[in-house]
């Protein structure tokens, strides 16, 4: 020990000290301890240790100290100690701690130390393994529960025991003491010990530098991942920005991806709201790849599929392509948020997926528990219209999130996607086209970096030479012409942005066309939600008007009402459709039959839309003569003018497995299980 450095800790005060031997004198290093000392001509910490000071000479030394600084200025006090000691007459020879002697030394320098304010660390050094293996088990048993009775006995001290930890033998300068390398690393070890115990805050930690942090991270890295969760969660949650300026941005944004991976995608979605656009997207991919080496290591992979309505599931040949894979447990959720008046079918659909050796659950309430997924595909953009356990406030990382639209965007959405959380914290989207893909790309507000265009795999079907349609029409006449119509949900008065549906104003008279064409076969589609908006939207007055208004339909010799899901054979076996729905489309188009689609105002489409939209027969839903026209001119006469249009729009915007070369239900799988891929162990 230096006498002047007494003497400055005297004058000046200092945050810490550390007594000991020539093990703490030469294997701490004060750089890598954290702590916070506002006095910037002061030490925030000293080593007063010396070759062969004992525990005596130690206390002596802390005693004279507190004699002369201000109660609770030393806020801790390293007490070092060693199992042995070098003989003070034979450098190499060791002698045992003496527990009778040192035992209640030990006690007085603890009770020294908190009742001047500071917290006692009893702190015990790696040694070479080489000295380490000829130390008397008994004697190391004895001297460890020497101290742990003593620490016992003052709950305000702290014993951190670093003898067993494995370093390098390559980090110690001969057999002795460590290198700089080695004192750096076991100081940043010990530092972040202290952490945990409140000996300083957050903020003391994330103003250490780069050295610090990257020295924890390469040698203690399950150490390293608690540090910063621990100290993330004691910062204030929006200061990325500062601490970016104090930390390299790459320690920060690791920082935050190893605190996040324990935590729920809500968290993400907040700092979506505070960071770049850039840093954002660094951040969730580091998140996403921590949790992929966890789930790649699994013998099975929990797949989810969840959908709230059966009308948007995705296909069956994306859940077999997983089931027909070892690796994967596939599962379809269900929570139905559709109608009473669409129950029965919903039913029926589940039935149907059964049947077709689907494994599903139906979520039966909101709050149901539902078991944890590893992979999670949603085919619906919402957050709020999923149960409790799939909302992003409480959905956690171990789930990584996959988005696969049920329908393609034909919209103009711009707000919805801007600001939607959903599709910020996707580890996967797959896009059924280009120009949706494009169009979300730039549009969300963190963009679409992770998103994919795969083709709309509920389409596949319709790539299938070998597949075969049917579906029972009530026809009146064999050569009865096969229309479907599809109104939609949003009416006049709809919350929604959206302003689709045309239904309000000529549903009396759809039905009265049909009645009076009995040449004509209908199957209606309406939206599920169609039922109960029609009537909070008073285009019913009440639930059983609704539901008398859709048996009338089905009491017609020559039409039927449906709503439920498989609806691709009801569209390979029409000869045409007239609707407003957006979804639908670019839906009909995968089946080249002409679409009559009855136009509002309020209406915008994106690019996609209105190129489709160009080849349709557009006509005002609320010009009941120009509709009746139309469908007189179209579906009766067969006048399809606008086909050669139509499939040149086809070609070019929708034909996924020209441009793919694969059918979409196979290129998702494929992308999936690739970076599934199972690490050897």
């Amino acid at each position: 020990m230096k006498k002047n450095d007494l003497q400055r800790i005297i004058e000046g005060g200092v945050g810490f000290f550390a007594t000991g031997d020539e093990y703490v004198r030469n294997n701490l290093n004060l750089k890598f301890i954290p702590h916070e000392h506002t006095d910037k001509n002061s030490p925030r910490g000293v080593i007063l240790a010396d070759a062969n000071q004992n525990l005596l000479q130690s206390y002596s030394i802390a005693k004279q100290i507190f004699e002369h600084v201000e109660h609770g200025t030393v806020k801790f006090v390293l007490i070092g100690l060693s199992p042995y000691v070098v003989s003070e007459n034979n450098s190499e020879l060791l002698v045992a701690w003496d527990v009778k002697t040192n035992a209640p030394i030990l006690e007085d320098y603890i009770q020294l130390c908190i009742d001047n304010g500071a917290k006692p660390v009893v702190v015990v050094l790696p040694v070479h393994s080489s000295i380490r293996k000829d130390y008397d088990s008994d004697v190391v048993l004895s001297f460890r529960n020497t101290i742990n009775e003593v620490v016992e006995k003052h709950k305000s001290s702290l014993f951190v025991d670093l003898l067993d930890v494995r370093i390098n033998v390559k980090l110690f300068n001969g057999n002795w003491f460590l290198s700089t390398e080695g004192s750096a690393l076991v100081s940043v070890l010990l530092g972040a010990k202290l952490y945990f115990e409140n000996l300083f805050s957050a903020e003391t930690v994330c103003s250490m530098n780069n050295e610090y942090f990257n020295l924890l991270k390469k040698s203690f890295p399950n150490f390293y991942k608690k540090l910063m969760h621990h100290t993330f969660c004691r910062m204030v949650y929006n200061d990325f920005n500062r601490l970016a300026k104090t930390l390299s941005k790459e320690i920060c944004l690791d920082l935050m991806a190893n605190v996040l991976s324990d935590m729920t995608y809500n968290h993400l979605v907040n700092l979506s709201n505070m960071l770049t656009k850039d840093d954002y997207n660094d951040l969730a991919a580091r998140i996403f790849e921590s949790q992929l080496e966890t789930i790649r290591r699994k013998d099975k992979i929990k797949l989810g599929f969840y959908f709230d309505s059966t009308s948007k599931w995705c296909g069956d040949e994306l859940y077999n392509l997983f089931a027909k894979d070892k690796r994967f447990e596939p599962t379809i959720f269900i929570y139905p948020t559709g109608d009473n008046l669409t129950r029965k079918e919903f039913q029926q659909d589940v039935e149907k997926f059964k049947a077709r050796g689907l494994n599903v659950s139906v979520v039966k309430n909101p709050t149901s528990d539902i078991p944890v997924q590893d992979i999670l595909i949603q085919t619906s953009p919402y957050d709020d219209n999923v149960p409790r356990d799939f909302r992003l406030i409480n959905l956690k990382f171990t789930t990584l999130l996959i988005y696969i639209p049920y329908s393609h965007t034909t919209a103009s959405r711009d707000g919805f996607i801007r600001y939607n959380p959903f599709l910020r914290v996707l580890w996967k989207a797959f896009f059924p086209s280009t120009t949706s893909l494009e169009y979300y790309n730039k549009t969300c507000s963190v963009g679409m970096p992770r998103a994919i265009f795969s083709g709309y795999p509920r389409m596949d079907i319709f790539f299938n030479k070998n597949a075969k349609f049917k579906f029972d029409w009530k026809m009146t006449r064999p050569d009865s012409k096969k229309i479907i119509w599809a109104p939609h949900h949003t009416t006049s008065d709809s919350k929604t942005s959206l302003k689709y549906s045309t239904f309000q104003w000529n549903h009396q008279f759809m039905y009265e066309f049909a009645k009076a064409h009995p040449e004509i076969s209908w199957v209606v589609k309406p939206h599920p939600w169609l039922f109960r908006v029609s009537v909070s939207m008073n285009v019913f007055p009440s639930i059983e008007a609704c539901q008398e208004y859709f048996q009338k339909w089905n009491d017609l010799p020559n039409a039927q009402v449906y709503t439920g899901a498989y609806y691709q054979d009801i569209f390979a076996t029409s000869d045409g459709m007239i609707h407003d729905s957006g979804s639908f489309i670019a839906e009909y188009q995968y089946v080249d039959k002409p679409m009559i689609y009855l136009m509002r105002p309020e209406k915008k489409f994106n690019g996609l839309g209105q190129k489709i939209l160009e080849t349709a027969y557009l006509v005002d839903g609320k010009d009941l003569d120009a509709i009746a026209a139309t469908m007189q001119r179209v579906f009766i006469e067969g006048d399809d003018y606008k086909a050669v249009e139509r499939r040149e729009v086809f070609d070019k915007y929708l034909n996924y497995p020209k441009h793919l070369g694969m059918l979409a239900s196979e290129f998702i799988y494929k992308n999936i299980a690739d970076e599934l891929k199972v690490v050897e162990k």
